[in-house]
């Protein structure tokens, strides 16, 4: 019992080490709460590929280098309104943008949907860009 537990202990160390290792060549993006001057953002797909994440998820981990993304805004439609029924309001259909970003290792991009006009025109940004904690 006592081998197993040391190889097991091994393993997992191996293991931190060797994730540790591919993070070194990663950066972030990240789509938390933006400032109120901007619209929440959400990953669609990175370089073709589908995001499958819970809602709750808010960073990403890829690749140093060119990514192409495709980000979904969360815009609220000025003409919304009040459902008496649910007493929630109505906001317009998502609507989905394409960016290229180029991600340096040891970063992390903060995005977020920036409103060109009162017409639903938005477009990603990257409202700030900033170290990893190592």
């Amino acid at each position: 019992m006592k081998k197993f537990m040391i190889a097991a202990i091994s393993l997992l160390a191996f293991g931190l080490a060797h994730a540790d290792d591919k993070r070194a060549n990663q950066g972030v993006l990240d789509f938390a709460v933006p400032p109120a001057k901007l619209a929440a953002a959400r990953l669609v797909e990175v370089d073709g590929e589908p995001v499958n994440a819970p809602i709750s998820k808010t960073s990403f981990w890829v690749d140093a280098g060119d990514h192409e993304i495709t980000v979904m805004a969360m815009i609220e439609d000025d003409a919304s309104s009040i459902n008496p029924l649910t007493e929630s309001r109505h906001v317009g259909g998502p609507s989905q943008g394409k960016t290229t970003i180029t991600v340096v290792a040891g970063k992390r991009y903060k995005i977020a949907a920036m409103a060109d006009d009162d017409k639903g025109h938005w477009e990603p940004v990257i409202w700030k860009e900033e170290d990893l904690k190592k």
